[in-house]
């Protein structure tokens, strides 16, 4: 069917959610972003989108999306609310209130109605727990004052790590600590899991809800990047459906059994080599954000004897990690300058070359700093991902509008 279907596109950094569902012919009806470089990059690259800039835990932010929808119908409303609150390389504050932008993203859902939603999100929040909704009154308030005493904990805990804590620090640090354990406890009794607490949320504005943690190697990005995915609709008698992965990580060896003959054929990953080898004689370019960092003398060497499918400090996972030629990368983070070493090079990787295994094209150009640019791509969806689950949604929307034909 050739609909012309809509969507808006929330919390959208610089746009990677939105390059996806643009590549799968849906028409962006408006954008929000509250981090001015991210948002100059998103403007750069999605001319005919609105945009409007700002916090949209403001009512007058979603007064201008909604303005700019208007009377209008929206198909499908996307968005990854950030996860700083309950990532696993985050604080994981249970009061933060960055961990309540989700409840910005309903409201929004809850008043224009959209036929879809596709919500996204880190892995730990698999195993976040947030405020019980039902605390209230003074057990309420001794909650937050624990939230607020075990995050002075563990910044006082930082500061002892970087510097000599002064007396005043040292007598209130060991306080904490006599503490610490009726803290922790009041703090987790009263806690719920996060995941429960989003769907029935959903479901209390009318969508039927479902989430899978989809790997993007299996969508053929050449990155192993975990993500919670949330599809829910208001169409209460369609079956929610997840696209189907189009990769895995060994070929099926038995391609003349009869089983196999009766499953989809899929390709191997795509390792990094095959997206990165373009880029090895690349002269910098700046405009393209194939920017180089200056190693001193010392620590080339360093880059030099670290290991493919190795680190070079011990104690991290994926910054500074060399990068498998054969396989794909491991998850794209802006790591503080802390990204990944090039396979083949003794440098670590542009932000191109980053921008290219989040599986950007070559053609969507970057705005801001260096220092910006790694965390835009390190905070964005990975476009080839975002494209398999518009196309998934479009086939739902095609379903929805065939049934309605006939009836």
């Amino acid at each position: 069917m050739s609909k012309d279907y809509t969507v808006i596109d929330l919390f959208s950094g610089c746009g990677g959610f939105g390059q996806g569902f643009l590549k799968a012919g849906f028409k962006i009806m408006a954008a929000n972003e509250f981090w001015d470089p991210a948002a100059d990059t998103y403007e750069f690259n999605h001319k005919n989108t609105p945009l409007i800039r700002g916090d949209i835990t403001l009512e007058e932010t979603k007064q201008k999306v909604y303005d700019t929808v208007k009377e209008k119908n929206v198909n499908v409303i996307i968005g990854g609310p950030p996860c700083q609150a309950y990532s696993i390389a985050g604080n994981r504050n249970p009061d933060d209130p960055r961990g309540q932008l989700y409840l910005d993203f309903i409201e929004i859902i809850d008043t224009l109605k959209p036929d879809f939603f596709i919500m996204e999100n880190v892995k730990g929040l698999l195993h976040m727990k947030h405020i019980d909704p039902k605390l209230s009154g003074d057990r309420l308030v001794i909650f937050k004052e624990s939230c607020e005493t075990f995050q002075r904990y563990k910044d006082l805990k930082r500061y002892g790590a970087q510097r000599d804590l002064d007396q005043e620090e040292t007598e209130e640090f060991k306080e904490i600590k006599k503490k610490l354990k009726k803290i922790k406890k009041n703090i987790e009794v009263n806690l719920v899991p996060l995941i429960d607490k989003i769907i029935e949320k959903f479901e209390s504005i009318g969508y039927k809800v479902t989430w899978k943690l989809l790997n993007s190697a299996n969508y053929g990005v050449a990155q192993t990047r975990e993500r919670i995915i949330f599809i829910g609709t208001k169409h209460r008698k369609i079956k929610l459906r997840f696209p189907r992965t189009t990769h895995e990580e060994e070929r099926n060896q038995n391609s003349n059994s009869d089983n196999a003959s009766n499953q989809e054929k899929k390709e191997k990953w795509i390792n990094s080599r095959e997206i990165l080898e373009r880029y090895e004689n690349w002269e910098e370019d700046k405009e393209k954000s194939h920017l180089f960092t200056n190693h001193s003398k010392d620590f080339v060497v360093r880059l030099k004897n670290t290991p493919i499918g190795e680190n070079l400090y011990k104690n991290y996972s994926d910054a500074w990690w060399r990068l498998d030629p054969e396989r794909p990368s491991r998850t794209v983070k802006e790591n503080h300058g802390g990204v990944f070493i090039h396979y083949k090079h003794d440098r670590v990787c542009t932000p191109r070359e980053l921008a290219a295994l989040q599986s950007f094209d070559d053609d969507f150009i970057f705005k801001g700093t260096k220092s910006s640019i790694l965390k835009q791509i390190g905070n964005a969806i990975p476009p080839v991902m975002a494209k398999a689950l518009a196309i998934q949604v479009k086939h739902l929307l095609d379903e929805i509008h065939l049934k309605s034909e006939i009836y």
